[in-house]
Protein backbone atom coordinates (compact mmCIF):
# COMPACT_ATOMS: atom_id res chain seq x y z
CA UNK A 1 0.00 0.00 0.00
CA UNK A 2 1.04 3.77 -0.88
CA UNK A 3 -0.08 6.87 0.81
CA UNK A 4 -0.06 9.74 -1.64
CA UNK A 5 1.47 12.51 0.80
CA UNK A 6 2.45 14.57 -2.75
CA UNK A 7 1.40 16.72 -5.82
CA UNK A 8 -0.46 19.01 -4.07
CA UNK A 9 -3.11 16.57 -3.03
CA UNK A 10 -4.82 16.86 0.88
CA UNK A 11 -1.86 14.86 2.78
CA UNK A 12 0.94 17.27 0.37
CA UNK A 13 -1.28 20.09 1.99
CA UNK A 14 -0.96 19.06 5.63
CA UNK A 15 3.07 19.10 5.19
CA UNK A 16 3.41 22.30 3.01
CA UNK A 17 4.68 25.59 4.83
CA UNK A 18 2.58 26.88 1.73
CA UNK A 19 -0.80 25.18 1.94
CA UNK A 20 -1.00 24.78 5.49
CA UNK A 21 -1.93 27.85 7.60
CA UNK A 22 -3.91 26.32 10.25
CA UNK A 23 -3.10 27.45 13.96
CA UNK A 24 -3.70 24.09 15.86
CA UNK A 25 -1.85 20.75 16.55
CA UNK A 26 -1.81 20.28 12.65
CA UNK A 27 0.02 23.42 11.56
CA UNK A 28 2.47 25.38 12.20
CA UNK A 29 5.99 23.81 13.22
CA UNK A 30 6.94 20.28 10.46
CA UNK A 31 6.29 17.83 13.40
CA UNK A 32 2.66 19.34 13.48
CA UNK A 33 2.39 19.29 9.76
CA UNK A 34 3.71 15.61 10.23
CA UNK A 35 0.37 14.68 12.26
CA UNK A 36 -1.89 13.79 9.77
CA UNK A 37 -0.02 11.36 8.09
CA UNK A 38 1.86 9.84 10.89
CA UNK A 39 -2.39 9.25 12.22
CA UNK A 40 -3.01 7.69 8.72
CA UNK A 41 0.07 5.47 8.98
CA UNK A 42 -0.90 4.03 12.53
CA UNK A 43 -4.24 3.41 11.55
CA UNK A 44 -3.05 1.49 8.62
CA UNK A 45 -0.55 -0.18 10.48
CA UNK A 46 -3.12 -1.31 13.17
CA UNK A 47 -5.39 -2.74 10.23
CA UNK A 48 -2.87 -4.72 8.61
CA UNK A 49 0.02 -5.76 10.84
CA UNK A 50 3.75 -4.66 10.52
CA UNK A 51 4.62 -7.20 8.00
CA UNK A 52 2.08 -5.69 5.06
CA UNK A 53 4.52 -3.49 2.82
CA UNK A 54 3.54 0.14 3.74
CA UNK A 55 4.90 3.28 1.34
CA UNK A 56 4.50 6.93 1.06
CA UNK A 57 4.88 9.28 -1.85
CA UNK A 58 6.26 12.56 -1.17
CA UNK A 59 6.91 15.59 -3.77
CA UNK A 60 10.98 16.72 -2.89
CA UNK A 61 10.66 20.20 -4.42
CA UNK A 62 7.53 21.63 -4.66
CA UNK A 63 8.35 24.73 -6.67
CA UNK A 64 6.16 27.65 -5.00
CA UNK A 65 7.40 30.41 -2.70
CA UNK A 66 7.45 29.43 0.62
CA UNK A 67 6.69 25.78 -0.48
CA UNK A 68 8.46 22.83 0.98
CA UNK A 69 11.96 21.83 -0.19
CA UNK A 70 14.54 19.03 -0.64
CA UNK A 71 15.53 20.26 3.08
CA UNK A 72 11.87 19.40 4.22
CA UNK A 73 11.81 16.50 2.45
CA UNK A 74 14.82 14.60 3.94
CA UNK A 75 13.37 15.83 7.60
CA UNK A 76 9.48 13.96 6.78
CA UNK A 77 11.32 10.75 4.89
CA UNK A 78 13.69 10.77 8.18
CA UNK A 79 10.32 11.03 10.43
CA UNK A 80 8.73 8.62 7.90
CA UNK A 81 11.54 6.02 8.67
CA UNK A 82 12.23 6.44 12.14
CA UNK A 83 9.01 6.82 14.07
CA UNK A 84 6.25 5.83 11.87
CA UNK A 85 8.30 2.65 10.07
CA UNK A 86 7.36 2.90 6.74
CA UNK A 87 8.73 0.71 4.12
CA UNK A 88 10.10 2.60 0.92
CA UNK A 89 9.39 6.12 -0.17
CA UNK A 90 8.02 6.96 -3.56
CA UNK A 91 10.23 10.35 -4.03
CA UNK A 92 8.24 12.66 -7.25
CA UNK A 93 8.46 16.11 -7.44
CA UNK A 94 6.57 19.17 -8.08
CA UNK A 95 2.44 19.58 -7.57
CA UNK A 96 -0.32 20.04 -10.36
CA UNK A 97 -0.69 23.22 -9.20
CA UNK A 98 2.42 24.69 -10.53
CA UNK A 99 2.76 21.86 -13.56
CA UNK A 100 5.48 20.23 -12.43
CA UNK A 101 4.72 16.90 -11.53
CA UNK A 102 4.77 15.43 -14.52
CA UNK A 103 7.50 16.14 -17.43
CA UNK A 104 6.40 16.90 -21.12
CA UNK A 105 9.11 15.69 -23.70
CA UNK A 106 11.03 19.07 -23.70
CA UNK A 107 12.46 17.80 -20.40
CA UNK A 108 15.40 15.40 -20.20
CA UNK A 109 14.99 11.62 -19.17
CA UNK A 110 15.16 11.04 -15.47
CA UNK A 111 15.48 14.88 -15.14
CA UNK A 112 15.12 14.72 -11.20
CA UNK A 113 16.77 11.67 -10.41
CA UNK A 114 19.53 13.62 -8.25
CA UNK A 115 16.49 14.21 -5.77
CA UNK A 116 16.55 10.33 -4.83
CA UNK A 117 20.26 9.89 -5.04
CA UNK A 118 20.37 12.80 -2.39
CA UNK A 119 17.70 10.96 0.51
CA UNK A 120 19.36 8.19 -0.23
CA UNK A 121 22.22 9.60 1.81
CA UNK A 122 19.59 10.13 4.90
CA UNK A 123 17.30 7.18 4.91
CA UNK A 124 18.52 3.26 4.61
CA UNK A 125 15.03 2.31 3.56
CA UNK A 126 14.36 2.24 -0.44
CA UNK A 127 14.24 4.81 -2.12
CA UNK A 128 12.13 5.27 -5.86
CA UNK A 129 12.70 7.34 -7.89
CA UNK A 130 10.71 8.63 -11.28
CA UNK A 131 10.15 11.07 -13.78
CA UNK A 132 10.56 10.33 -17.85
CA UNK A 133 12.13 6.97 -17.57
CA UNK A 134 10.78 5.55 -20.34
CA UNK A 135 13.27 3.14 -21.82
CA UNK A 136 14.48 -0.20 -19.33
CA UNK A 137 18.31 0.36 -19.87
CA UNK A 138 17.99 3.50 -18.41
CA UNK A 139 15.97 2.10 -15.58
CA UNK A 140 18.97 -0.46 -15.21
CA UNK A 141 21.41 2.20 -15.51
CA UNK A 142 20.04 4.14 -12.76
CA UNK A 143 19.88 1.34 -10.56
CA UNK A 144 23.44 0.03 -11.15
CA UNK A 145 24.89 3.24 -10.42
CA UNK A 146 23.49 3.55 -7.13
CA UNK A 147 20.96 6.40 -7.56
CA UNK A 148 17.75 4.72 -6.41
CA UNK A 149 17.04 1.93 -5.23
CA UNK A 150 13.47 1.23 -7.51
CA UNK A 151 12.64 2.51 -10.59
CA UNK A 152 8.53 3.85 -10.80
CA UNK A 153 7.74 4.10 -14.93
CA UNK A 154 4.26 4.97 -15.16
CA UNK A 155 3.45 6.17 -18.68
CA UNK A 156 5.94 3.87 -19.68
CA UNK A 157 3.61 1.48 -18.53
CA UNK A 158 0.67 3.41 -20.01
CA UNK A 159 2.25 2.61 -23.44
CA UNK A 160 3.33 -0.95 -23.08
CA UNK A 161 1.63 -2.45 -19.88
CA UNK A 162 4.42 -5.35 -20.86
CA UNK A 163 7.60 -3.78 -20.97
CA UNK A 164 8.61 -5.27 -17.70
CA UNK A 165 8.41 -8.87 -19.72
CA UNK A 166 9.42 -7.56 -22.30
CA UNK A 167 12.77 -6.36 -21.19
CA UNK A 168 13.03 -9.44 -19.60
CA UNK A 169 12.97 -11.59 -22.12
CA UNK A 170 15.16 -9.32 -24.33
CA UNK A 171 12.62 -8.00 -26.78
CA UNK A 172 13.94 -4.18 -26.73
CA UNK A 173 12.31 -3.94 -30.48
CA UNK A 174 9.00 -4.62 -29.24
CA UNK A 175 8.67 -2.49 -26.49
CA UNK A 176 6.52 0.61 -27.09
CA UNK A 177 7.97 3.66 -25.46
CA UNK A 178 6.21 6.86 -24.15
CA UNK A 179 7.41 9.44 -25.72
CA UNK A 180 5.85 12.60 -23.57
CA UNK A 181 3.34 13.78 -25.10
CA UNK A 182 1.13 14.16 -22.45
CA UNK A 183 -1.93 13.70 -24.91
CA UNK A 184 -3.85 11.42 -23.65
CA UNK A 185 -2.53 11.07 -20.19
CA UNK A 186 -2.26 14.49 -18.12
CA UNK A 187 -4.61 16.51 -20.38
CA UNK A 188 -7.30 14.05 -20.38
CA UNK A 189 -7.61 13.47 -16.46
CA UNK A 190 -7.52 17.28 -16.38
CA UNK A 191 -10.20 17.32 -18.22
CA UNK A 192 -11.77 14.67 -16.04
CA UNK A 193 -11.96 12.06 -18.36
CA UNK A 194 -10.43 8.71 -18.44
CA UNK A 195 -6.65 8.19 -18.97
CA UNK A 196 -6.14 6.62 -22.58
CA UNK A 197 -2.36 6.62 -24.61
CA UNK A 198 -1.44 7.92 -28.00
CA UNK A 199 0.71 5.10 -28.40
CA UNK A 200 -1.15 2.79 -27.16
CA UNK A 201 -4.40 3.00 -28.54
CA UNK A 202 -6.55 0.14 -26.59
CA UNK A 203 -5.88 1.73 -23.31
CA UNK A 204 -9.15 2.96 -21.74
CA UNK A 205 -10.81 0.02 -24.21
CA UNK A 206 -9.78 -2.94 -22.49
CA UNK A 207 -12.91 -4.13 -21.98
CA UNK A 208 -14.27 -3.19 -25.28
CA UNK A 209 -11.81 -4.20 -27.81
CA UNK A 210 -12.19 -7.98 -29.41
CA UNK A 211 -8.74 -8.94 -30.06
CA UNK A 212 -10.47 -12.71 -31.30
CA UNK A 213 -9.43 -13.96 -34.40
CA UNK A 214 -11.69 -14.30 -37.16
CA UNK A 215 -12.79 -17.00 -38.93
CA UNK A 216 -12.76 -15.72 -41.85
CA UNK A 217 -10.06 -13.61 -42.82
CA UNK A 218 -10.45 -11.09 -45.44
CA UNK A 219 -7.77 -8.83 -48.18
CA UNK A 220 -7.44 -5.37 -46.11
CA UNK A 221 -5.93 -2.45 -48.02
CA UNK A 222 -4.94 0.32 -45.93
CA UNK A 223 -3.99 3.68 -47.47
CA UNK A 224 -1.99 6.14 -45.04
CA UNK A 225 0.93 5.01 -43.14
CA UNK A 226 0.58 7.85 -40.36
CA UNK A 227 -0.87 6.73 -37.13
CA UNK A 228 -4.58 6.26 -38.01
CA UNK A 229 -3.37 4.01 -40.77
CA UNK A 230 -0.30 1.82 -38.89
CA UNK A 231 -2.93 1.31 -35.90
CA UNK A 232 -6.15 0.20 -38.88
CA UNK A 233 -3.35 -2.26 -40.50
CA UNK A 234 -1.99 -3.50 -36.76
CA UNK A 235 -5.46 -3.86 -35.36
CA UNK A 236 -6.64 -5.85 -38.60
CA UNK A 237 -3.69 -8.32 -38.57
CA UNK A 238 -4.18 -8.82 -34.87
CA UNK A 239 -7.67 -10.35 -35.97
CA UNK A 240 -6.08 -12.29 -38.43
CA UNK A 241 -6.89 -10.32 -42.09
CA UNK A 242 -4.67 -9.98 -44.80
CA UNK A 243 -3.23 -6.57 -44.82
CA UNK A 244 -1.24 -4.28 -47.03
CA UNK A 245 -0.43 -1.06 -46.68
CA UNK A 246 0.46 1.24 -48.61
CA UNK A 247 2.35 5.05 -47.90
CA UNK A 248 3.36 7.01 -50.88
CA UNK A 249 6.29 8.60 -48.35
CA UNK A 250 9.86 6.59 -47.94
CA UNK A 251 8.98 6.22 -44.04
CA UNK A 252 6.19 5.34 -41.89
CA UNK A 253 4.30 7.99 -39.26
CA UNK A 254 3.11 11.04 -41.91
CA UNK A 255 2.94 13.80 -40.70
CA UNK A 256 3.73 13.02 -37.14
CA UNK A 257 6.72 11.45 -37.87
CA UNK A 258 7.71 15.29 -39.44
CA UNK A 259 6.61 16.16 -35.58
CA UNK A 260 9.86 14.53 -34.64
CA UNK A 261 11.80 17.48 -35.75
CA UNK A 262 11.29 20.66 -34.12
CA UNK A 263 13.78 21.12 -31.00
CA UNK A 264 12.99 18.45 -28.28
CA UNK A 265 10.18 16.34 -30.20
CA UNK A 266 12.93 13.81 -31.67
CA UNK A 267 11.37 11.13 -29.54
CA UNK A 268 8.10 10.96 -31.34
CA UNK A 269 10.04 9.06 -34.29
CA UNK A 270 10.21 6.32 -31.96
CA UNK A 271 6.59 5.05 -32.40
CA UNK A 272 6.91 4.78 -36.35
CA UNK A 273 10.05 2.78 -36.03
CA UNK A 274 7.83 0.87 -33.56
CA UNK A 275 5.59 0.51 -35.83
CA UNK A 276 7.52 -0.84 -38.61
CA UNK A 277 8.50 -3.59 -36.53
CA UNK A 278 5.32 -4.42 -35.09
CA UNK A 279 4.14 -4.29 -38.69
CA UNK A 280 6.51 -6.73 -39.76
CA UNK A 281 5.92 -9.22 -37.25
CA UNK A 282 1.97 -9.58 -37.49
CA UNK A 283 2.93 -10.39 -41.65
CA UNK A 284 2.04 -6.75 -42.56
CA UNK A 285 2.85 -5.73 -46.47
CA UNK A 286 4.40 -2.61 -46.15
CA UNK A 287 4.63 -0.46 -49.59
CA UNK A 288 6.31 2.80 -48.88
CA UNK A 289 6.69 5.03 -52.12
CA UNK A 290 3.59 3.55 -53.20
CA UNK A 291 1.06 5.94 -54.10
CA UNK A 292 -2.56 4.43 -54.13
CA UNK A 293 -5.10 4.71 -56.60
CA UNK A 294 -8.36 3.09 -57.66
CA UNK A 295 -6.79 1.54 -60.41
CA UNK A 296 -4.16 0.17 -58.64
CA UNK A 297 -6.26 -1.09 -55.65
CA UNK A 298 -8.86 -2.66 -58.06
CA UNK A 299 -6.01 -4.94 -59.21
CA UNK A 300 -5.11 -5.81 -55.44
CA UNK A 301 -9.29 -6.67 -55.43
CA UNK A 302 -8.91 -5.60 -51.76
CA UNK A 303 -12.46 -7.03 -49.99
CA UNK A 304 -12.13 -3.45 -48.35
CA UNK A 305 -9.87 -0.22 -48.10
CA UNK A 306 -9.31 1.64 -45.03
CA UNK A 307 -8.55 5.23 -46.39
CA UNK A 308 -6.23 6.76 -43.52
CA UNK A 309 -5.44 9.72 -46.45
CA UNK A 310 -5.08 12.36 -43.37
CA UNK A 311 -5.78 15.96 -44.39
CA UNK A 312 -4.98 18.48 -47.19
CA UNK A 313 -3.25 21.97 -46.09
CA UNK A 314 -5.46 25.22 -45.89
CA UNK A 315 -4.75 27.74 -48.48
CA UNK A 316 -6.67 31.06 -47.88
CA UNK A 317 -7.55 33.79 -50.68
CA UNK A 318 -5.02 35.60 -49.72
CA UNK A 319 -2.86 37.76 -52.87
CA UNK A 320 0.53 36.40 -53.50
CA UNK A 321 0.04 32.95 -51.62
CA UNK A 322 0.93 30.94 -54.96
CA UNK A 323 4.00 32.70 -55.09
CA UNK A 324 7.26 30.61 -55.82
CA UNK A 325 8.27 31.71 -52.23
CA UNK A 326 5.15 30.28 -50.49
CA UNK A 327 5.88 26.78 -48.73
CA UNK A 328 4.01 24.76 -46.61
CA UNK A 329 5.01 23.73 -43.29
CA UNK A 330 5.24 20.20 -43.55
CA UNK A 331 7.63 20.51 -46.10
CA UNK A 332 9.82 22.61 -44.02
CA UNK A 333 10.08 19.83 -41.82
CA UNK A 334 10.41 17.14 -44.10
CA UNK A 335 13.41 19.45 -45.50
CA UNK A 336 12.32 18.88 -49.27
CA UNK A 337 11.78 22.65 -49.68
CA UNK A 338 14.91 25.48 -49.27
CA UNK A 339 14.49 28.58 -46.83
CA UNK A 340 15.41 32.00 -46.75
CA UNK A 341 16.78 34.04 -43.84
CA UNK A 342 13.94 35.86 -43.53
CA UNK A 343 10.83 34.12 -42.63
CA UNK A 344 6.99 34.70 -42.12
CA UNK A 345 5.39 31.61 -40.67
CA UNK A 346 1.61 32.20 -41.09
CA UNK A 347 -0.64 30.81 -38.97
CA UNK A 348 0.49 30.53 -34.97
CA UNK A 349 -1.15 27.07 -33.84
CA UNK A 350 0.80 24.80 -32.35
CA UNK A 351 2.11 23.37 -36.08
CA UNK A 352 3.05 26.65 -36.78
CA UNK A 353 4.91 27.39 -33.30
CA UNK A 354 6.56 24.22 -33.44
CA UNK A 355 8.19 25.10 -37.27
CA UNK A 356 8.68 28.61 -35.97
CA UNK A 357 10.94 27.10 -32.97
CA UNK A 358 12.46 24.46 -35.85
CA UNK A 359 13.79 27.75 -37.95
CA UNK A 360 15.13 29.76 -35.35
CA UNK A 361 17.07 26.66 -33.85
CA UNK A 362 18.30 26.68 -37.91
CA UNK A 363 19.53 30.47 -37.27
CA UNK A 364 16.67 32.49 -39.42
CA UNK A 365 15.00 35.14 -38.80
CA UNK A 366 11.60 34.27 -37.82
CA UNK A 367 7.92 36.48 -37.36
CA UNK A 368 5.02 34.35 -36.81
CA UNK A 369 1.69 35.59 -37.05
CA UNK A 370 -1.11 34.68 -35.68
CA UNK A 371 -5.03 36.01 -36.39
CA UNK A 372 -5.91 34.93 -32.26
CA UNK A 373 -4.57 36.62 -29.49
CA UNK A 374 -1.87 33.58 -28.60
CA UNK A 375 -0.20 31.29 -30.38
CA UNK A 376 0.10 27.71 -29.53
CA UNK A 377 -3.47 28.08 -28.02
CA UNK A 378 -4.13 24.10 -29.28
CA UNK A 379 -0.94 22.79 -27.09
CA UNK A 380 -1.97 21.91 -23.37
CA UNK A 381 -0.75 23.66 -20.13
CA UNK A 382 1.86 21.86 -19.35
CA UNK A 383 3.77 21.62 -22.74
CA UNK A 384 3.01 25.34 -23.74
CA UNK A 385 5.36 27.13 -21.63
CA UNK A 386 8.13 25.21 -23.01
CA UNK A 387 7.08 25.48 -26.00
CA UNK A 388 6.83 29.26 -25.85
CA UNK A 389 10.49 29.50 -23.74
CA UNK A 390 12.01 28.10 -27.02
CA UNK A 391 10.36 30.60 -29.25
CA UNK A 392 11.68 33.05 -26.87
CA UNK A 393 15.49 31.31 -26.85
CA UNK A 394 15.01 31.13 -30.71
CA UNK A 395 14.50 35.17 -30.90
CA UNK A 396 11.07 34.46 -32.82
CA UNK A 397 9.17 37.41 -33.47
CA UNK A 398 5.62 37.01 -32.27
CA UNK A 399 2.54 38.90 -34.03
CA UNK A 400 -1.14 37.93 -32.72
CA UNK A 401 -4.04 39.72 -33.77
CA UNK A 402 -2.43 40.05 -37.00
CA UNK A 403 -4.07 39.42 -40.16
CA UNK A 404 -1.84 38.87 -43.23
CA UNK A 405 -3.73 40.12 -46.28
CA UNK A 406 -0.64 39.90 -49.01
CA UNK A 407 2.02 37.79 -50.49
CA UNK A 408 4.91 39.85 -52.17
CA UNK A 409 8.25 38.24 -53.97
CA UNK A 410 10.04 39.44 -50.97
CA UNK A 411 7.39 40.95 -47.88
CA UNK A 412 4.30 39.62 -46.57
CA UNK A 413 1.48 42.61 -45.76
CA UNK A 414 -0.20 42.67 -42.49
CA UNK A 415 -2.71 43.49 -40.63
CA UNK A 416 -3.24 44.43 -36.72
CA UNK A 417 -5.98 46.45 -35.27
CA UNK A 418 -6.45 48.50 -38.52
CA UNK A 419 -3.35 49.04 -38.96
CA UNK A 420 -1.15 48.30 -41.87
CA UNK A 421 2.30 46.82 -41.87
CA UNK A 422 4.82 45.73 -44.06
CA UNK A 423 7.40 42.75 -43.12
CA UNK A 424 10.61 41.16 -44.64
CA UNK A 425 9.68 37.66 -46.13
CA UNK A 426 12.17 35.61 -48.28
CA UNK A 427 9.77 32.96 -47.66
CA UNK A 428 6.18 32.37 -46.39
CA UNK A 429 5.72 29.17 -44.40
CA UNK A 430 2.04 28.36 -44.03
CA UNK A 431 0.41 26.60 -41.19
CA UNK A 432 -3.47 27.55 -41.31
CA UNK A 433 -4.24 23.91 -40.68
CA UNK A 434 -5.61 21.26 -42.81
CA UNK A 435 -9.05 19.96 -44.05
CA UNK A 436 -10.14 16.18 -44.41
CA UNK A 437 -8.92 14.24 -47.65
CA UNK A 438 -12.13 12.07 -48.84
CA UNK A 439 -11.14 11.83 -52.13
CA UNK A 440 -9.56 8.48 -52.72
CA UNK A 441 -12.49 7.27 -50.79
CA UNK A 442 -15.20 8.76 -52.39
CA UNK A 443 -13.41 7.93 -55.65
CA UNK A 444 -13.24 3.76 -54.15
CA UNK A 445 -16.91 3.83 -53.42
CA UNK A 446 -17.85 5.32 -56.96
CA UNK A 447 -16.03 2.76 -58.56
CA UNK A 448 -17.91 0.34 -56.54
CA UNK A 449 -14.59 -1.01 -54.33
CA UNK A 450 -15.37 -0.97 -50.19
CA UNK A 451 -14.00 1.80 -48.69
CA UNK A 452 -14.33 3.27 -45.33
CA UNK A 453 -12.48 6.78 -44.48
CA UNK A 454 -10.71 6.87 -41.08
CA UNK A 455 -8.46 9.42 -38.87
CA UNK A 456 -8.13 12.83 -40.08
CA UNK A 457 -9.88 11.66 -43.38
CA UNK A 458 -12.88 11.86 -41.36
CA UNK A 459 -12.02 14.79 -39.01
CA UNK A 460 -8.83 16.52 -38.60
CA UNK A 461 -7.50 16.38 -35.05
CA UNK A 462 -4.45 14.90 -33.02
CA UNK A 463 -2.58 11.85 -33.00
CA UNK A 464 -4.49 10.52 -29.78
CA UNK A 465 -8.01 10.58 -31.67
CA UNK A 466 -6.06 9.20 -35.10
CA UNK A 467 -4.65 6.28 -33.66
CA UNK A 468 -8.06 5.12 -31.79
CA UNK A 469 -10.06 6.24 -34.61
CA UNK A 470 -7.48 3.51 -36.88
CA UNK A 471 -7.30 1.13 -34.24
CA UNK A 472 -11.19 0.82 -34.05
CA UNK A 473 -11.89 0.30 -37.51
CA UNK A 474 -9.39 -2.34 -38.46
CA UNK A 475 -10.84 -4.49 -35.08
CA UNK A 476 -14.44 -4.03 -36.93
CA UNK A 477 -13.11 -5.76 -39.58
Amino acid sequence: MEVHAGHGYLVAEFLSSYANRRTDSYGGSLRNRLRFLGEIIAEIRARTGRGFPLGVRISAEEYVPGGRTMEDTRAIALFLERECRIDYVNLSFGTYGDGGATAPMYLGHAFRVHYAEELKKTVSIPVITVGRINDPLLAEALLVSGKADFVAMTRASLADPDLPRKAREGEWEDIRQCIGCMQGCLDLLQANKPIRCLVNPSIGFEYADDLSRTSAPKNVAVVGGGPAGIEAARAAALRGHRVTLFEHRAFLGGQFALGAYPPAKGEFASYAAWAAQALQKLGVQVRLETKADVDSLRVLSPDLVLCATGGVPLRPSIPGIDGDNVVLAQDVLAGIVSVGGNVVVAGGGLVGAETAAHLGFLGKRVTLVEMLSAVAGDDSPPRRPHLMGLLAKYGVTILTNTKIVGIGMDRVLTETSGEAKSLPAETVVLAFGSAPDSSLCDALRTAGIDAVAVGDAVSVSNALEATRSGYEAGLRI
